[in-house]
């Protein structure tokens, strides 16, 4: 039992992937509160990325969150270690060399995991849930623990975010930890996170990345090329599967020589199982759940013909598994190459 590891430890350290989104910051924040209240020990959030999207940022500013970089961070200190919407062996998550992990909690699948029963003592990873804030939130809730403001607005917008406002992957505990949460949010502070403004950086990277769709029968593909950040590439997907008569999106991007990919379907789809066709062969990693997917490939050559290649083979592999011709796409506008 969480409770019971917690007790016998004197500090924790909290790891998300490397650049946190909602639903890992929720969780974070929202464990770190469960160590305070309900087992009497402190802890701190280290990460190894950046906090990208601007709603990211915002849900930072707003909920005064507090965090450190990894490599500022002495080790020794701590003496129980917790990765949080994220597992050991996945590509998007560093793990100090000799650090054991204490505590994995998780609703992902990743064909990388790996885990180690004798090493993690405590493992809770339920991919039918639809966010790791929901599994946080359920400690809290059930351990009787009424969650400061931070941690209850924290880990609602998390689960608000993974389940696009408990429209998809949604389970009953979903819906009643959300539930519980309401009591204790800030409902200023959720809008003030949701409605960030946006530089124009932003509205040119989207409108770049539009030139660039590709319509198929019931299927969205989109590469953004060199882009800005893998939450660019997520945005898109997001936003392109909400286009009329979609069913599946496959959109991708290269940030440095990492090319990130977000892969989304429609209620009761399998994105898990098309992100693995379209990467099939490739030298990367992926994980998802139910409707939203995600995952990287690493290249050796950052160049335009690599890139285009690398683009060439998911597009095929892709269209292969949704069953789809490659002879008949028709293009939001016009393709730049």
């Amino acid at each position: 039992m969480l409770r019971d590891l917690l007790r016998t430890r004197q500090r924790l350290l909290v790891l998300t992937h490397n650049n946190p989104d909602p639903d890992s910051l929720g969780g974070a924040i929202g464990l770190m509160e469960f160590a305070r209240l309900a087992c009497g020990i402190e802890s701190k959030l280290a990460i190894t990325g950046k906090i990208l999207r601007a709603e990211n940022q915002a849900m930072v500013r707003e909920l005064a969150v507090e965090m450190d970089r990894l490599d500022a961070i002495k080790l020794s200190d701590y003496d129980c270690v917790a990765l949080v919407d994220t597992q050991p062996g996945f590509s998007h998550t560093f793990v100090p060399a000799g650090t054991n992990v204490d505590i994995v909690i998780d609703h992902h699948v990743c064909d990388d995991a790996k885990l180690d029963p004798s090493v993690t003592a405590f493992v809770d990873v339920r991919p039918d849930i639809g966010a790791t804030s929901t599994l946080v939130g359920s400690y809290l809730m059930n351990a009787g623990v009424e969650p400061s403001t931070q941690a209850a607005t924290a880990l609602h917008y998390g689960i608000r975010t993974d389940t696009a406002d408990l429209s998809r992957n949604v389970s009953e505990l979903d819906v009643e930890v959300v539930d519980f949460l309401s009591h204790y949010i800030d409902r200023q502070t959720l809008a003030a996170i949701t409605n960030p403004s946006l530089p124009v950086a932003y509205f040119r990277t989207l409108k770049d990345a539009l030139s660039k769709v590709r319509l198929y029968d019931g299927l969205t593909l989109c590469s953004l090329g060199r882009t800005t950040s893998a939450e660019m590439v997520a945005e898109v997907a997001d936003l392109l599967l909400r286009m009329e008569g979609v069913k599946a999106v496959f959109c991708g991007g290269l940030i440095g020589q990492s090319y990130y990919v977000s892969v989304r379907t429609e209620v009761g789809g399998d994105a898990w199982g098309l992100i693995k066709a379209g990467m099939d062969t490739e030298d990367g990693s992926c994980g998802g759940h139910g409707s939203v997917a995600g995952g990287s490939i690493t290249i050796d050559c950052a160049d335009s013909r690599t890139l285009r290649r690398l683009e060439r083979r998911l597009e095929r592999n892709v269209l292969k598994a949704m069953g789809v011709s490659g002879s008949n796409a028709v293009k939001l506008g016009e393709d730049d190459d």
